[in-house]
């Protein structure tokens, strides 16, 4: 079985054309469309998820755990630059 992943964005027409690699074999084939959750509802629900959390007071115990990642960041650095994203 050969698979083929390709990223798109769905036109207001909901009309797309494929083209897949040359080495693709011929013959049946299935075809499967999966759409991600809307990026704007995603976005706005998020905002909404961050304003609730600015409103929240944090215990004491919170602010030490806090400030001992803090500290423990300072002492312990770390990149993450070098992870990309492969979609």
């Amino acid at each position: 079985m050969k698979a083929h992943k390709l990223k798109v964005t769905v036109p207001e027409d909901h009309q797309l054309e494929i083209r897949l690699p040359d080495d693709f074999p011929s013959g049946p084939a299935e075809v499967i469309v999966l759409a991600g959750p809307a990026q704007e509802n995603s976005r706005r629900d998020m905002l909404l998820v961050l304003d609730e959390l600015r409103t929240l007071q944090r215990t004491d115990e919170e602010e030490r755990v806090l400030d001992e990642f803090e500290q423990f960041r300072q002492e312990h650095p770390f990149n993450l630059s070098s992870l990309t994203d492969e979609r």
